[in-house]
């Protein structure tokens, strides 16, 4: 998994999907990293995911549990789709991917 720090904030770039299969090792991924700290804001720039399932929606629960200034960037329409049926636009700040 590819990630970047920069300006405090802690991006993770995810790709493919994002389902019951992976999101376990993803999460793991993603804690190994949070693990080192110095980052303030966490953002999952979802540009080359192309579908997320519940498990998938977990991961980003708990991101916005343990970091406040969690947000999501790139997203598909069809991510944003099931992140709108769900009321996650109200949980994180979405922004959508620029065509």
């Amino acid at each position: 998994m590819e990630y970047n720090l920069e300006n405090q904030t802690l991006t993770f770039f995810l790709q493919g999907e994002i389902n019951s299969y992976n999101a376990e090792d993803i999460e793991k991924d993603i804690e190994k990293v949070l693990a080192k700290k110095g980052f303030k804001a966490v953002v999952l720039d979802l540009k080359d995911v192309c579908y997320i399932s519940s498990a998938g929606l977990r991961i980003i629960v708990k991101l916005k549990q343990q970091y406040h200034d969690t947000s999501l960037v790139n997203v598909s329409d069809s991510v944003y789709h099931v992140l709108e049926m769900v009321g996650f636009e109200n949980l994180v700040k979405i922004t959508k991917l620029n065509k």
